[in-house]
């Protein structure tokens, strides 16, 4: 009889002890989801600019590829458009048309269309 007392003991604390640590687990998962980044939107912009020679376009290769948020970079000196990729937490079109005025390139417009090579 106290073989099967102490067996019902000891299979009651380990079902208290296991439900105590799916409710200690519960709430840390939650935290952990809620800590998690929400995932990057990658958005894109056309700037149309005044782009005057090869120079131009390697200074904003240079300096814009390495701007935060920028994933990918297009200049064609030939339409005047700088195409940029970037995560919409970490920067906006505002920001960027600031970075490549700073650069010394006028920014003159945004294309709704983006570019397309036909070459």
């Amino acid at each position: 009889m106290k073989r099967i007392i102490i067996a019902l003991c000891i299979a009651f604390a380990a079902c208290s002890v296991s439900a105590g640590a799916a409710e200690l687990t519960a709430p840390s998962a939650q935290i952990f989801k809620q800590s998690k980044k929400a995932k990057a939107e990658i958005k894109e912009v056309t700037f149309t600019a005044h782009i005057h020679c090869a120079s131009c376009v390697k200074k904003l290769q240079e300096n814009i590829s390495y701007e935060k948020g920028v994933k990918g970079l297009h200049i064609c000196m030939e339409d005047q458009i700088i195409n940029i990729k970037y995560d919409s937490s970490k920067t906006n079109e505002e920001t960027l048309k600031a970075a490549i005025e700073k650069l010394g390139v006028k920014v003159t417009g945004k294309s709704e269309h983006g570019h397309q090579h036909n070459h």
